[in-house]
């Protein structure tokens, strides 16, 4: 026998502890009527039980936002049923002011003044009616305004500054000034030709022609196309190498086949550097291309209903840190509405000249600063939108352009040395990558109302509520006239269109409101069946919890008495000492 440890006790008191624990829990759960009270409960219940109920609540909110939706739809289709009412009493005072036997002065004029009133009342109702201060027929809930930006090509903020490297003074042709021969008769004709290297590398011939004419005591000389290259005195009949040389000179100056030719993103365009300044002047290229892009879900564009603007040539002076505004019209489907854009540039500039499609256009620039100009554009029932948003929904299109132009040799031709020198006349532009990046992106700012119908961000989860604007202008019966027979003739029609117009407007808000009704019927459906689902996972099985519960109390007071059996197991030992 020991009496240091108590064994049985022990036994009897852990069956306690743990019966005490299990009947807590009993009386947790049926006092709560929840199965699960914390994640120890039940861990994963728990997830699936508070995932549950958050969806229960958003289609309970979703449930009340469709029944505040049938509410803002009654409130607009009660107003366009006076507005019916309005327009089918206009139509009889303009069928009436048709008739014949009506005189101008006095009848008509009578019956044009309930017209007025009754057109009055429309443009208030339509300025009036709201629902919860929100307005419904003004046209503010209309899904066809859009806003028009003119797009804008930015580029001075990542164009460097280009190192351009000259040596003062074009390669020269130089030719013979100290030998004659014979000159040309009068009438007759003499060629020179000249070989040169472009700047590829290739080589080239050029052959000069002239013509031979008396001009009193001097020869004039003529290209073939009548142009006076030069003079020279005919009492001698010869002429000079130097007078040659001077001749080949003019021409090859204004011959407009010798300039550089280069590319830059495929297209082609002549360049003539001058290096006696410093600094690029003469043209640049610049190949850019700019797109209008679709609405998002607004509006439909075709794809064959928008220009592709391409900037070919700019000539004259352009230098590195300029920047361009840049567009071109865009047509757009319906030709409903479009944006008339040009080349601008944001320095001071004295003229460019540039085409686009094929069409030229110059624009004189003093210190122009950069401008935009922000619209909003409607048109019945189509409208675009061009916006030049950095951060816009359409595709950017970023341009490319890196130049590096290299051996560009100019030709000039002068006289007065024996022999042909080359002056090495080379040209390097080191820049690094020109970046312009075009943003003409296209976005609609839809104004309909969103009614969110449904538990999650889905996009079938929302609809869209949208009311055309409902005063006389709207409707096309601003203008109505009744008070002449012809003005009231085609008033009738007029005013039959404005009622099939509110007649339209009211059969699509009848629609959403039946639609609506079957979304609150199907969200109380889900509602219910993901609630019952709920209550599988987290109540309590009362009848099961209250056996349980029998059980662990029956059990509880079993532990506690043999806890005071065993308790005394002990006290036998002093019965030894007998």
């Amino acid at each position: 026998m020991r009496i240091q440890h108590n064994v049985t006790a022990l036994n009897s008191y852990r069956n306690l502890r743990g019966n005490n624990s299990a009947l807590s829990k009993n009386l947790e759960k049926l006092s709560s009527g929840y199965r699960i009270n914390r994640a120890g409960d039940d861990a994963a219940g728990l997830a699936v039980s508070e995932k549950m109920r958050a969806q229960i609540r958003g289609l309970e909110t979703a449930e009340k936002n469709a029944q505040d939706g049938i509410s803002l739809v009654q409130t607009a289709e009660g107003a366009l049923t006076e507005v019916h009412s309005m327009l089918n009493r206009m139509v009889e005072l303009a069928t009436q002011s048709a008739n014949g036997t009506y005189d101008n002065a006095v009848d008509r004029k009578n019956l044009q003044s309930e017209v007025a009133s009754l057109k009055n009342e429309i443009d208030r109702i339509s300025q009036a009616s709201n629902y919860n201060g929100i307005k419904l027929l003004d046209g503010s809930m209309s899904n066809k305004a859009m806003n028009t930006k003119a797009p804008e090509v930015k580029g001075s903020s990542l164009l460097p500054t280009e190192d351009i490297k000259a040596q003062a003074g074009e390669q020269e042709l130089k030719f013979a000034a100290t030998t004659a021969t014979n000159g040309p008769k009068e009438g007759g004709k003499f060629a020179v030709s000249i070989n040169y290297k472009e700047g590829t590398g290739a080589e080239k011939v050029k052959t000069f022609e002239f013509d031979v004419v008396k001009n009193g005591t001097k020869l004039e000389f003529q290209d073939k196309d009548g142009n006076v290259m030069g003079e020279a005195a005919a009492t001698t009949g010869v002429v000079t190498d130097a007078e040659i040389s001077a001749l080949t000179a003019k021409a090859i100056n204004q011959d407009a086949d010798l300039k550089k030719i280069f590319t830059a993103d495929g297209a082609a365009a002549t360049m003539k550097l001058a290096a006696k300044e410093k600094g690029l002047k003469g043209g640049e290229v610049v190949g850019a291309t700019a797109y209008a892009t679709k609405a998002d879900g607004a509006l439909a564009i075709a794809a064959d209903a928008y220009d592709k603007a391409e900037v070919k040539v700019v000539k004259d002076r352009v230098d590195a840190g300029h920047a361009y505004d840049f567009s071109k019209n865009i047509v757009f489907g319906d030709d409903e509405a479009g944006t008339n854009h040009g080349i601008r540039d944001t320095e001071d500039i004295n003229k460019a000249i540039f085409e686009v499609n094929g069409e030229k256009f110059v624009f004189v620039n003093n210190g122009l600063t950069k401008s935009q100009w922000d619209a909003v554009v409607k048109s019945g029932a189509h409208h675009v939108s061009v916006n030049a948003a950095a951060a816009a929904p359409a595709d950017v299109d970023v341009k490319e352009m890196a130049r590096k132009i290299e051996d560009v040799t100019g030709l000039k031709a002068t006289q007065g040395e024996v022999g042909t020198g080359a002056n090495a006349g080379k040209f390097t532009e080191d820049a690094t990558k020109k970046m312009l990046k075009f943003d003409n992106a296209g976005k609609a700012e839809d104004k309909s109302l969103t009614l969110q119908i449904g538990d999650t961000a889905d996009a079938f989860n929302k609809m869209k509520v949208s009311i055309q604007a409902m005063d006389v202008k709207s409707l096309g019966i601003d203008g109505v006239d009744v008070s002449t027979q012809d003005g009231a003739s085609v008033a009738v029609d007029k005013i039959k269109n404005a009622i099939n117009s509110v007649s339209s407007t009211r059969g699509d808000l009848g629609a959403l409101q039946n639609r609506l009704e079957h979304t609150i019927n199907n969200l109380g459906v889900m509602t219910e069946n993901i609630t019952d689902a709920e209550s599988r996972i987290r109540d309590t099985d009362m009848a099961k919890e209250m056996m349980a519960y029998t059980k662990n109390n029956i059990l509880m007071q079993a532990s506690q008495a043999m806890l005071a059996q065993a308790n005394q197991i002990p006290q036998g030992v002093l019965q030894l000492l007998g």
